[in-house]
């Protein structure tokens, strides 16, 4: 039985989910930002840092499962949640105070026929402590919050998720803050993490790769984001971050065609 079926019990609107992994630098900030929410629920993927101590000293409902890919822990998180409305972060984002009491107001009001059932957050990307306001970071808008009964997560997007909306989506303006890449080794470990788990699904669907991905893929996620998209705007930062992205194209590339080419590439790890 739900806290919302108990007798007393406030009925739960709006849950916040978290998915964590070694997140202890990280987590605090964004538990503190989710204080507006009926509860908050950190699923750990197996951490072997401060990140579960941190979850429990935060009064979050903390959940464990073996990370296989964001998808899935997304999914699980979804299932588990037991608020109307779920507001789904990672342990490196942030909910502004101007979404807080958004959010608040959606989940609080009552639903009608004519409801979204999710809505588009904008996200305001950083390296470091730089916004990243060109570069295609900008809105940057994904469905993050959303009616729990009317969306999941889609299997086949294991990285860079995405769910699936039974309903319409509507946008608000208030931001994400996203504090993605906080050094460049964090980034570029980041961006060969994603890579490697882009490039194995990419394989197991039937795509294979070749030389003229492996050059042509990354340089054009260079030329778009840094002159078509205007991250030169953004200085050194949108300069780095280009290069960083291009990098993770690279190596998806790459990792793509070895797993076409070399039998036994499957069992390489990349870190």
């Amino acid at each position: 039985m739900s806290s919302a079926a108990l007798p007393g019990a406030r009925e739960v609107r709006l849950s916040a989910t978290v998915i964590a992994q070694d997140e202890e630098a990280r987590l605090g900030d964004c538990l503190a930002s989710l204080a507006f929410c009926d509860e908050v629920i950190v699923v750990d993927g197996g951490s072997r840092d401060r990140t579960r101590e941190i979850a429990r000293a935060a009064n979050a409902r903390l959940l464990e499962r073996p990370f296989d890919d964001f998808a899935q822990q997304h999914a699980f998180a979804n299932q588990s949640a037991r608020g109307v409305w779920i507001l789904s972060l990672d342990a490196d984002e942030r909910v502004s105070p101007e979404l807080a009491r958004q959010a608040r107001a959606i989940a609080d009001a009552p639903l009608s026929t004519t409801s979204p059932a999710a809505y588009a957050l904008p996200f305001l990307n950083h390296f470091r402590a730089e916004p990243l306001r060109h570069g295609g970071l900008w809105p940057d808008r994904h469905v993050r919050l959303y009616l729990r009964d009317r969306c999941r997560a889609d299997p086949s997007r294991p990285v860079h998720e995405k769910l699936l909306v039974e309903g319409t989506t509507a946008r608000l303006d208030a931001p994400v803050l996203h504090f993605g890449w906080t050094s460049l080794a964090q980034a570029l470990q980041k961006s060969e993490r994603y890579a490697g788990a882009a490039a194995r699904a990419l394989h197991a669907s039937g795509t294979r790769g070749s030389a003229l991905r492996m050059i042509g893929k990354p340089l054009w996620r260079f030329l778009r984001g840094y002159f078509l998209q205007r991250g030169c705007l953004d200085g050194a930062a949108g300069a780095l971050v280009a290069l960083v992205r291009a990098h993770e194209a690279f190596v998806r590339e790459a990792r793509l065609w070895e797993l076409t080419r070399f039998a036994g590439a499957e069992r390489d790890a990349l870190r």
